[in-house]
């Protein structure tokens, strides 16, 4: 008998999202995807599921379910009122399981063992909302929707294993200094416009999503124009528009854009920019690109060596 998750209260935005669909930026549709990929791998491999399994993200208040049948479900990412973050739970059958508002940070995902059953869409379960494209009917989801689960196959993680886990990502989801490297334009602004990205703190706007995330502080002096001819983007991309206040392209960004690019945040720090709640201050640093990639090669590492990803034949 299939397995049926069904919405009794949706939360607040709360999609279907994996890890993505690159590739397809040419035809303007951005990666979407998980804002905060890391806590959405942490919680899929808690559950003995790939990486890439579908699962809700919710933003700073998270859904109630129930399960036609007993279902281990894991939320990642920060604790919810109802629920720890990176400890399993088991669902009863038919009993209402809520994630609550978020103790900390703007998004967490609630992955369900075997991973949620809808249609691949390019690739790709991800939900891109302006363009009502993948997901549970291409939006976000709503009292009474109800959507399959797949066959579990991978064990759960036992006490240890999600204790060591959680303490690593909160540690990482809990900074607040953003690592960056020259973006595209940088040799454009002056060396005092770089140095004023780094040297001050920035405020998240209450405007942020997952398009961008929008910082309010100092203004960073821009270039002469103020705007370029439109060229491709990427995720972390941080344009510096006419009234200086900087713009962080979030997954679900544009894939083209004129406002020029002084720096990039670098791949070890893009969850942080996915979890980064409204009115919280932030820091940027920059780093070399060396740096940047021995960062992102040691987190690769920790995580491996924290909760290695099933293998082949171990999870569906």
């Amino acid at each position: 008998m299939t397995r049926v998750m069904t919405v009794l209260e949706p939360g607040m935005f709360t999609t279907v999202q994996d890890l993505g669909r690159p590739g397809f930026a040419s035809q303007g549709v951005p990666e979407s995807g998980a804002a905060d990929a890391l806590s959405l791998r942490v919680g899929n491999r808690l559950l003995g599921n790939p990486d890439a399994a579908p699962a809700l993200e919710c933003t700073l208040r998270g859904p109630t379910v129930s399960f036609s049948r007993d279902t281990w479900v894991c939320g990642a990412g920060t604790s919810g009122d109802g629920m720890d973050a990176c400890v399993p739970t088991l669902a009863r059958a038919g009993e209402p399981l809520a994630l609550g508002g978020l103790e900390r940070g703007a998004r967490a995902c609630l992955c369900v063992q075997g991973g949620l059953d809808v249609p691949l869409v390019m690739g790709s379960t991800a939900t891109l909302v302006r363009a009502g494209l993948g997901g549970f009917q291409g939006r976000a989801l709503r009292s009474g929707d109800a959507i399959g689960v797949g066959e579990a196959a991978g064990a759960v993680s036992d006490a240890r294993v999600c204790e060591a886990a959680w303490a690593w990502l909160a540690g990482v989801l809990g900074q607040r200094t953003i690592r960056v490297v020259v973006g595209l334009h940088a040799d454009l602004f002056t060396s005092g416009a770089r140095a004023m990205l780094a040297g001050h703190e920035f405020t998240v706007s209450d405007r942020s999503d997952r398009v961008g995330v929008r910082l309010s502080g100092p203004v960073v002096p821009g270039v002469a124009d103020g705007e370029l001819l439109s060229e491709g983007t990427a995720v972390g991309n941080i344009q510096i528009p006419g009234d200086g206040q900087p713009i962080v392209l979030g997954v679900d960004r544009p894939t083209t854009g004129g406002y020029p690019v002084i720096a990039c945040v670098i791949a070890a720090d893009l969850p942080v920019l996915g979890s980064l709640r409204p009115r919280e201050r932030v820091r940027i640093e920059w780093v070399t690109i060396d740096q940047a990639w021995s960062a992102w090669q040691a987190q690769e590492a920790m995580l491996d060596r924290l909760v290695p990803e099933p293998k082949r034949g171990d999870a569906s």
